[in-house]
């Protein structure tokens, strides 16, 4: 029985949707026992539900100050230089691995392998195994991800993002080009494919804020042969707000709380509109669900732009909810011309069977 150990964080939900993934990855082999845990968590509960609300507000609302914050760690030396503040997280990192004694550690989360580093500094022989860390970003990618020497190997979504961990010296032998860890049904799913034809079905992440959500809902309502699914997932208070609106009518519009449905949403949907999550950009290739960004976190998901229209699967319309609504337009115009050209790039990118490989390729060390 091999044992795998995933870490995970609920800082963006890029990290855990990767690590959910490639645990069912996983577990469809009856000789592995996998298990995903957030260390932050497990040592800081109620600290990491503060945490958890901050990093929300930070990227919706002080959208500078996160820029800030991801350029500093994005520098030699600088989350090194902090690591002794992580002395808990790394005590509680140390006595689970020394208890699940895994065959192999995976990470989600860049500051896991500084953790690990530490770790093995002090002799502690169950974190000499194998470290696979699955960087989550593509394109523009944070250094944090792999300044690390704890780092054994580096799962990437592409040939761009492995150039970029190449040019600061990482040798290819420790880089894989796996693709996003999507979910594992995405490869079933994928395979039958939306009717091409209205009504023209629309998947709306939004973010927390009320005023720009209803009024996007309004724009959108008012277009011909549209169908929208606003989906809230943890903003609870979002989706009570909208529980109560009128233009939520079950028919037309209809509400969704969180969900692990994501693939089964976006695979029935035609068109994706909200964030640059890396998770959900994904996703949207896999099931080849063309994408209409609406917000854009600075730094970490400007790489995740920069990839939708250097593959021409989508575009961005951030700010105001007449652009997205007159950008939905456009893409349905002249018998949906637009969309047409970005689903058949996607049929052609999409790698809904990348968990499965990347589980291959653990299994292997």
């Amino acid at each position: 029985m091999k044992k795998i150990l995933i870490l995970t964080a609920g800082f963006g939900e890029g990290h855990n949707t990767a690590a959910r993934n490639i645990c069912e990855a996983l577990q469809e082999r009856s000789d592995v026992t996998a298990r995903v845990v957030d260390i932050y968590t497990l040592t800081h509960p109620r600290v990491n539900k503060l945490l958890q609300r901050g990093y929300i507000f930070a990227i919706n609302k002080l959208t500078f100050f996160w820029e800030l914050f991801f350029n500093f760690i994005n520098r030699p030396g600088s989350i090194e230089k902090t690591m002794f503040m992580g002395r808990h997280l790394k005590r509680t990192l140390g006595k689970l691995v020394g208890e699940f004694e895994p065959d192999v550690l995976i990470s989600t989360y860049p500051l896991y392998s500084f953790l690990v580093h530490q770790l093995r500094q002090e002799c502690q022989p169950a974190c000499r195994v194998p470290l696979v860390t699955v960087i989550t970003d593509s394109t523009a990618v944070n250094t944090s991800w792999y300044r690390s020497p704890a780092n054994d190997f580096f799962i990437v979504v592409d040939e761009e993002t492995a150039a970029i961990v190449k040019h600061d010296h990482i040798t290819p032998e420790k880089i894989k080009i796996l693709g996003f860890p999507v979910a594992p049904r995405l490869a079933t799913l994928a395979m039958e494919p939306l009717p091409p034809a209205p009504p023209w079905k629309i998947l709306y992440l939004p973010s927390s804020k009320l005023d720009c959500t209803l009024e996007l809902i309004q724009e959108l309502r008012q277009l011909p042969n549209m169908q929208v699914t606003v989906v809230t997932g943890r903003l609870e208070m979002l989706y009570a707000a909208l529980e109560k609106s009128p233009l939520i009518d079950g028919e037309q519009v209809k509400l969704l709380g969180w969900t692990d449905q994501m693939p089964e949403l976006l695979t029935s949907h035609h068109l994706y509109i909200g964030k640059a999550g890396g998770a959900i950009v994904h996703e949207a290739m896999a099931a080849q669900c063309p994408v209409l960004i609406s917000h854009v976190v600075p730094g970490q998901e400007e790489g995740n732009i920069e990839l939708i229209e250097r593959l021409d699967i989508g575009r961005l319309a951030v700010h105001y909810p007449v652009n997205l609504a007159a950008s939905v337009t456009e893409i349905f115009a002249h018998d949906a011309a637009m969309w047409h050209r970005w689903r058949e790039h996607l049929s052609k990118l999409a790698q809904p069977a990348a968990s499965r490989n990347i589980a291959e390729f653990v299994l292997s060390l």
